[in-house]
C-alpha cells in the first residue's frame, strides 16, 4: 500500500517521506522493523519508541509526534496512538465500513452481554463475529484470544476476516484501557451498550472519576451513533441525561427506574430465571438457563440491542431460552454435598451481585474462594473482603494473578477487610480449592471468583498452567 493512502484520515503536521512509496507493514516494536515498513512511534508506561529510532538499520519511515534526529524519514503527527489506529484501519481496507458495529462498554458484564447479543442475533439470522475477553469468534467458531479489545492491528485483522467470512455484525467488548489508548481509531459503533461502571483499574487511572470518564466518554465524544444504557446505574443516569441535551438517540433499560425497555415478575429457581420483558411496549415472556439478578440486566442490554435491530418479540424469546452460560460466567456444577459454582467476578461490585445471587440458591452455608490480582487496582481489595464477608459463612482467601507481588501481600490486604470469623488463607489456589471442596456438606454452596475460564496463574512474568474447572473436576467428586 502506498504511504499516501496508509495515512489517510491522520492528522499530520509536516513529513519528509515520500508519500508514493510502498510500505511493506505497520510496526510498533522496533526489533521487527524491516525494509520500507513504517514504525509508530508510541510512549508507553515503560518505553517510549522514540528512544530507539537510533536502532533500527533498515530504510523505513518513523510515525511519531516529536521530531527525530537527521536522517530518519519522518511523519509528524498530533496524536500517535490515533494514527497507529487509523492506519490499521487504512491497512485492512476500513472493514468494519461494510458491517454494523456493537460496542458494549462497562465495569461488569461486558462479555456475558456480548455473548447474549450474539446469541440472539445468530437465532435471528445475522451473521456474527464476536470479540472479548472470552475469545474472538467468527459465525461461532473461536479463532484466537487475546485482550479484552485487542490491539488495532490483531483488531482489525479480526474484523478483515469476519468481512471475508461474510459476517454482517461485529459485537466486541470495549475496555476502558482501549477507549483511553484510542484503539478504536475512527471506529463508530451503531449502537453501544453501557452495563455498568463500578471501582476497577485504578492502577492504572489516576481515579475512579477519570475511569468512570474514560468510559462515558465513549458515548459523548462521537464514537456512537446510538447508547443503551443501564438507567439503574448511577453513571448510566448521568450519561442518560448528557446524552438527552446533546441529543444523541439512546435507549434505557433497567428493573428499578422507569426506562424504555424494563422487566417485571422476575422469579428465579434452580432451573434458571424468567420474567416479562417490556421493549418499548413490546412484551416478550422470558425464560432462560441463566441466573441471577444481573443475568437479567445482562439479557435486558442484549434484547434491547436486538430490538433496536429489528428483531421480533417471538424469535427473542425463543434465542433466550436456547442462550447458554458463558464458560466461567456463574458456571454451575454438582456434586454429591451441594453446589459449586465458577465465576470471573473480580470486582466488589460484581463479587456482589455473584454472592448475592448464590446466597439465594443455597440451602445451607455459602462458602466462598478468591483472591485479587497483583499489580493492578489496591484499593478494591480491602472492599471484597468487606463483600465477601456479608454473603459468606466460610471464606478461604488464596493467590489470583499476583504478577510481581507476593501473593501473601494481596491476601492481607484483602484479609483486613474480612469481618468474619470462619476464615481461612491459603496461598496456593489448588490447595485452597481442594481445601474448599473438602469443608462443604449436604447443602453447602462453594463459589470460587476470579478466574472464571481462565486457564492460567501469572507469577512474575509466567503463566503457569492453572484452571479452576480442572481443580474442581479432580476434586469435587462431580455428578
Amino acid at each position: 500500500m502506498e504511504l499516501k493512502n496508509l495515512l489517510k484520515n491522520v492528522d499530520i503536521i509536516e513529513s519528509d517521506a515520500d508519500m508514493d512509496a510502498q510500505v511493506n507493514e505497520i510496526r510498533i516494536d522496533s526489533r521487527l522493523v524491516g525494509e520500507n515498513d513504517v514504525f509508530v512511534c508510541m510512549e508507553g508506561v515503560r518505553a517510549d519508541g522514540n528512544d530507539y529510532l537510533g536502532t533500527i538499520a533498515a530504510p523505513f519511515v518513523a510515525i511519531t509526534e516529536k521530531r527525530p534526529p537527521v536522517g530518519v524519514k519522518y511523519v509528524l503527527v498530533r496524536d500517535a496512538r490515533m494514527a497507529y489506529a487509523t492506519m490499521c484501519e487504512n491497512r485492512f481496507l476500513r472493514p468494519l465500513d461494510d458491517m454494523r458495529f456493537i460496542a458494549v462498554v462497562g465495569t461488569n458484564g461486558k462479555t456475558s452481554t456480548a455473548h447474549y447479543i450474539e446469541n440472539i442475533l445468530t437465532y435471528a439470522g445475522f451473521r456474527c463475529g464476536l470479540i472479548g475477553t472470552d475469545g474472538h469468534y467468527i459465525l461461532g467458531s473461536k479463532v484466537g484470544e487475546s485482550l479484552t479489545t485487542p490491539d488495532p492491528y490483531e483488531f482489525n485483522d479480526l474484523l478483515f476476516r469476519m468481512r471475508a467470512k461474510g459476517c454482517d455484525v461485529v459485537i466486541s467488548e470495549v475496555s476502558a484501557h482501549a477507549i483511553y489508548l484510542e484503539k478504536l481509531g475512527t471506529s463508530i459503533s451503531d449502537i453501544a451498550v453501557l452495563t455498568n461502571i463500578s471501582q476497577d483499574h485504578l492502577d492504572f487511572f489516576k481515579s475512579y472519576e477519570e475511569y468512570c470518564g474514560v468510559k462515558m466518554s465513549y458515548f459523548t465524544e462521537g464514537r456512537t451513533r446510538r447508547a443503551v444504557v443501564n438507567v439503574d446505574d448511577k453513571s448510566g443516569r448521568i450519561l442518560l441525561s448528557k446524552l438527552h441535551a446533546a441529543g444523541l438517540p439512546s435507549t434505557s433499560y433497567g428493573l428499578e427506574n422507569p426506562a424504555d425497555c424494563f422487566a417485571v415478575n422476575v422469579r428465579e429457581d434452580m432451573d434458571g430465571v424468567g420474567f416479562v420483558a417490556n421493549l418499548e411496549d413490546e412484551i416478550v415472556e422470558i425464560r432462560s438457563r441463566l441466573y441471577g439478578e444481573f443475568n437479567v440486566y445482562n439479557l435486558l442490554a442484549a434484547m434491547t440491542v436486538a430490538h433496536e435491530l429489528g428483531v421480533d418479540a417471538r424469535t427473542l424469546s425463543q434465542a433466550v431460552r436456547r442462550i447458554k452460560p458463558v464458560k466461567g460466567r456463574f458456571s454451575v456444577l454438582r456434586n454429591d454435598r451441594g453446589t459449586v459454582i465458577i465465576d470471573f467476578a473480580h470486582t466488589p461490585e460484581g463479587l456482589r451481585s455473584l454472592l448475592s445471587t448464590a446466597r439465594t440458591l443455597t440451602k445451607s452455608r455459602l462458602i466462598t474462594v478468591f483472591g485479587c490480582g497483583g499489580d493492578r487496582d489496591v484499593l478494591k481489595r480491602r472492599l471484597m473482603g468487606e463483600v465477601a464477608s456479608k454473603f459468606s459463612d466460610e471464606i478461604v482467601l488464596t493467590s489470583d494473578n499476583p504478577r510481581s507481588e507476593d501473593p501473601r501481600d494481596i491476601i492481607s490486604d484483602i484479609e483486613s477487610g474480612v469481618c468474619i470469623k470462619d476464615l481461612k488463607c491459603i496461598v496456593d489456589r489448588t490447595e485452597a480449592v481442594r481445601f474448599a471442596l473438602s469443608e462443604m456438606e449436604e447443602g453447602d454452596t462453594l463459589v470460587i471468583a476470579g478466574k472464571g475460564n481462565e486457564n492460567y496463574i501469572e507469577v512474575k512474568g509466567k503463566k503457569i498452567p492453572y484452571s479452576d474447572f480442572d481443580t474442581v473436576a479432580r476434586y469435587g467428586q462431580l455428578r
